[in-house]
C-alpha cells in the first residue's frame, strides 16, 4: 500500500490535478497523503531490508540541509513547516521503495509522468486542452507551456520532459524486448521531442544532447565511449544549430531576457559576496529596473538562487546530498551489473541526477519535491546494496553449521552470537557504501561549490 502512495505523490508533483481539475482547485492533499502514507508504512508487512531512517549519506545530509535551513531562516516557525514536507516525503519515498522492483517501478512511473505531461502539453496543438494551455502558450509568445504552476513557462516544460528520451531509453530500449525497442521506446522519444521542440528552450535543447552522449558513456567499453563522444563534439553540435532558437546563442550578450537574468545573477553575487549565510529561505527577490519599469526577475537558475538565499554554506550542502546521490549510484556498479533491473535502475538514476544537475543551471527548482525524490531513489538503492553487501559477508552455512559450540556458554550468550551472525556490523559494508558522508565527500562538496561560484562569475565576466 505504501507503495502506491509513493506512484500517488509521483502523479500530484507532475500532473498537478489540483492545479487544473475543477473538483480539485485549491484543495490541499499533500498533507492529508502524508498522514496515511505514514499510516500505512507503520501497518505494512513489507519492512525495509535496511531499517532506521539514517542509514546512508543521504539521510544525514537531508537532515543537515533541513537543519540549516531553518537555523538560518529570519522566520524559523515558516522555514520548519514550510520545509518539513519536502524532508517527510524524501523519508517516506526511502522507506517505500523496498525492493528492486519496487525501485524500477517507480522509475518506469516517474517516466509515465513526464510523457503524461508532455501528452497534455502536445494535446493542446491539436484541440485536447485540459489545462488551459492554449492560453497560457499565447502569453509565452507561442512557445508551449500548460496551465500548471510547475510547467505554465516554456523552460521548465522542455527541461522536464527532455528527460524521458534517456530515461525510456534505459527502461524499455536497454537490454529490452522487440516491443520495448521497436514500439514502446520510439513513440515516448517521439511525444518528449515533439514537446521539447515547441517548447523552444535552448537550454533544455543542450541538456538532451548531453543527456543522449552520456547513455552511450555510462558502462560502455572504452571504444564506445570515444566514438559517442567524437560524434557528438562533430556532428551533435551541428545537429543542435537546426533546432529551434538556437541560431541565437552566438548573441546571447544582446538578448533582453538574457540581460535580465544576468542582472539576477549580479544581485544575488552581491549577496554571496557580502553574507555566508545569505537572506534566509526564500527571502532573495532580484528587482530589475528596465526602461523605466521596476519588476521581480527570476534567476532562472537554481544554483544562484540557493546562493543568494542560504550563502555558500548553504550552497555547499546542497551541492554535496547531490554529490552523495551520484557517487552512490557509480559506487554500487559491482552490486548491478549483473542484473539487468538492478543496473537499469542504478544506470535511470545517474540520468535523473545529471539532468537535474545541469538543468539547475537554467531553471528555478531548488526548493521543489524532485530534488528529494531523486535522492531518495539513490538512497533506496545504496540501502539495497547495503544489504547485498551484508548477505555476501555472512558466512557459509556449512562453515556456520561446523563452527563449534560451547556447550557451557549461557543461551543468552549464543542467542547473541547467532543475532550478530544473522545482522552483520554496518563496518561490514565496503567502504563505498559507509551509513553516513565521510571527509571524501567534504572535499567533493567543497570542490562542487567552487566550481559552482567559479562559473558564476565567468558567465557574469564574459557575456
Amino acid at each position: 500500500m505504501e507503495f502506491r502512495f509513493a506512484l500517488f505523490f509521483l502523479f500530484l508533483y507532475y500532473i498537478r490535478p489540483q492545479d487544473w481539475v475543477a473538483g480539485w482547485a485549491g484543495f490541499n492533499i499533500i498533507k492529508p497523503l502524508m498522514v496515511v502514507w505514514i499510516a500505512a508504512l507503520y501497518t505494512t508487512r513489507n519492512r525495509p531490508v535496511v531499517p532506521g531512517l539514517l542509514r546512508t549519506p543521504h539521510d544525514w545530509m537531508v537532515l543537515l540541509y533541513y537543519a540549516y535551513v531553518v537555523w538560518n531562516a529570519p522566520d524559523t516557525k515558516a522555514a520548519f513547516m514550510g520545509f518539513m514536507p519536502l524532508a517527510v516525503f524524501y523519508a517516506l519515498t526511502v522507506q517505500s521503495l523496498v525492493s528492486w522492483e519496487r525501485v524500477l517501478g517507480y522509475l518506469k512511473a516517474w517516466n509515465f509522468m513526464l510523457l503524461g505531461v508532455a501528452a497534455m502539453a502536445v494535446g493542446s496543438l491539436y484541440g485536447l486542452d485540459l489545462t488551459g494551455a492554449v492560453d497560457v502558450t499565447a502569453r509565452n509568445a507561442g512557445r508551449l507551456s500548460i496551465g500548471t504552476w510547475l510547467h505554465n513557462n516554456p523552460n521548465s516544460l522542455a527541461h522536464t520532459v527532455i528527460v524521458a528520451i534517456p530515461l525510456s531509453y534505459l527502461l524499455y530500449f536497454y537490454k529490452g524486448s522487440a516491443m520495448g525497442r521497436l514500439v514502446i521506446f520510439p513513440l515516448c522519444a517521439a511525444l518528449a521531442a515533439e514537446c521539447a521542440f515547441h517548447a523552444s528552450s535552448k537550454g533544455s535543447f543542450l541538456v538532451a544532447g548531453g543527456l543522449v552522449v552520456l547513455i552511450f558513456v555510462i558502462g560502455r567499453p572504452l571504444g564506445i565511449k570515444i566514438l559517442a563522444l567524437s560524434a557528438a563534439a562533430t556532428m551533435g553540435v551541428s545537429a543542435l544549430s537546426f533546432l529551434p532558437r538556437m541560431s541565437g546563442m552566438s548573441s546571447l550578450s544582446s538578448n533582453e531576457g538574457v540581460q535580465g537574468r544576468l542582472m539576477a545573477w549580479e544581485m544575488a553575487k552581491t549577496v554571496l559576496d557580502s553574507s555566508n549565510t545569505g537572506v534566509g529561505w526564500k527571502q532573495f527577490v532580484a528587482w530589475v529596473s528596465w526602461e523605466g519599469e521596476t519588476f521581480v526577475k527570476a534567476t532562472h537558475s537554481s544554483y544562484v538562487q540557493i546562493g543568494a538565499d542560504l550563502g555558500v554554506y548553504g550552497l555547499f550542502i546542497y551541492l554535496t546530498a547531490l554529490w552523495t546521490a551520484q557517487r552512490s549510484l557509480l559506487a554500487t556498479h559491482r552490486f548491478t551489473r549483473h542484473d539487468r533491473t538492478r543496473e537499469q535502475c542504478r544506470r535511470a538514476g545517474i540520468v535523473l541526477v545529471s539532468a537535474y544537475a545541469v538543468s539547475n543551471w537554467m531553471i528555478n527548482r531548488e526548493y521543489h519535491s524532485e530534488y528529494f525524490l531523486m535522492i531518495a531513489v539513490a538512497a533506496a538503492i545504496h540501502r539495497l546494496c547495503i544489504y547485498e553487501s551484508r548477505q555476501e559477508s555472512q558466512p557459509e552455512p556449512s562453515r556456520v553449521a561446523a563452527m563449534p559450540v560451547n556447550r557451557r556458554s549461557n543461551p543468552a550468550r549464543k542467542q547473541h552470537v547467532s543475532r550478530q551472525e544473522e545482522e552483520p556490523s554496518w563496518e561490514d559494508s565496503p567502504p563505498s557504501l559507509k551509513s553516513g558522508p565521510d571527509w571524501k565527500d567534504a572535499v567533493a562538496g567543497v570542490a562542487l561549490t567552487w566550481c559552482v561560484v567559479e562559473i558564476w562569475d565567468y558567465v557574469l565576466t564574459s557575456l
